[in-house]
């Protein structure tokens, strides 16, 4: 095992522990897949973010994305969702039990002017908690043949460390109004939005495919969404569980800082079918915009 691919591994069990702290159907859908014999592999993680620029970094999906450059994963395509202002960008691994990784962002120059700024103005405290040298010393693993102290630490706090002060609640309740995607960012930051169940890989006839996921899920109290994004037999079926709600930091309007709660994640399910290339049927290796839309809607605040 090579030392990017032994750094990678613990990384993302880390980011996975985090979530599953806080999302309580990952959990019972790891449970689950222990108590039937199966297997949990995970089809890929999305985090979002906002494409404008703070004390000199970008903030969108570069920023991100960088360090998964940096881990030898490779871009493998690009999903346009004008409807909405967003954004993304996906990579893989050669190692094929690696999750893919979807980054997307919110084009803030396409909103409303107001709103626009109320982001900016929210996100002007951002602190890079990343740097280049960082980001050199995840590329040259492999050179090296360890880890330096602390990278790790490092690297997990980029994406579990909201990288500015508390907003405004007034400012998400208005940017909320236009992007909910813009007021769960502001809230959470760089954090994982979702984990996404293999259902191919899960090896056991009882969850082998999404429809008997979903009612196995069920039984055991997990309240999923009312549809499937994809028909049986495409290339892509996707659905997850509702998303979690929990506390936030805002500041009120007496300008003391205060919880509420607000959606954070859910735990998604991807079953991937056959497609021809070069001759050969394989499994289909990305994602479809519309499909992803509905899921993006899932952090909505209901």
């Amino acid at each position: 095992m090579t030392t990017k691919i032994r750094f990678i591994s613990e990384f993302l069990r880390r980011l996975w522990d985090d979530y599953a702290a806080r999302v309580t159907y990952a959990r019972v859908y790891e449970e689950m897949l222990t108590d039937l014999g199966g297997n949990f592999v995970n089809d890929h993680i999305a985090f979002r973010t906002l494409a404008l620029t703070a004390n000199g970094h970008y903030l969108g999906v570069d920023n991100l994305k960088r360090v998964f450059d940096a881990l030898d994963f490779e871009e493998k395509g690009a999903i346009e969702f004008s409807d909405t202002h967003l954004f993304a960008r996906y990579v893989q691994h050669a190692e094929p039990d690696f999750p893919r990784i979807f980054i997307s962002e919110l084009k803030i120059d396409e909103l409303a002017p107001e709103v626009a700024e109320a982001i900016r103005q929210s996100v002007s405290g951002y602190q890079q908690l990343f740097s280049d040298a960082d980001v050199e010393a995840l590329r040259r693993l492999d050179e090296t043949g360890e880890i330096p102290a602390g990278l790790l630490e490092k690297t997990v706090r980029l994406f579990t460390q909201v990288p500015w002060g508390p907003v405004a609640e007034s400012v998400i309740k208005r940017v909320n109004g236009a992007s909910q995607y813009g007021a769960w960012v502001l809230l959470h930051g760089y954090n994982v939005n979702h984990f996404t169940g293999y259902v191919n890989r899960h090896g056991v006839d009882l969850v082998g495919d999404i429809e008997s996921l979903i009612a196995e899920l069920k039984k055991r109290g997990v309240p999923m969404k009312s549809d499937i994004e994809g028909a049986r037999g495409s290339k892509l079926r996707q659905t997850s569980t509702e998303a979690v709600r929990v506390p936030v930091q805002v500041i009120g309007d007496d300008g003391k800082t205060k919880q509420i709660e607000w959606t954070y994640a859910y735990m998604e399910y991807a079953e991937r079918g056959e497609v021809e290339e070069n001759g050969k049927r394989v499994l289909f290796q990305g994602f479809l915009g519309p499909q992803a839309a509905g899921l993006f809607e899932m952090t909505r605040l209901k």
